[in-house]
């Protein structure tokens, strides 16, 4: 495996972690993992938040803002 594998691989435990012991709420843990990829460069930085301008992640967000009132 290539060193960006691993770190990916790593990234993606550590978020399962964080996820499972449930201190945190997804929404930072999710941030977190991003920020962590963009800094272990796995995540070019022009292209790490390209995903929010699709309507899917605009649904689901606004699904879940309306769930938790």
């Amino acid at each position: 495996m290539t060193t960006h594998q691993i770190l990916a691989f790593a990234i993606v435990g550590a978020m399962m972690i964080l996820f499972i012991w449930g201190k945190w709420r997804y929404d930072v843990v999710a941030g977190l993992a991003l920020l962590a990829s963009i800094a272990a460069g796995t995540v070019p930085p022009d292209k790490a938040f390209r995903g929010f301008s699709d309507d899917i992640v605009v649904i689901v967000g606004s699904a879940l803002v309306i769930s938790a009132m």
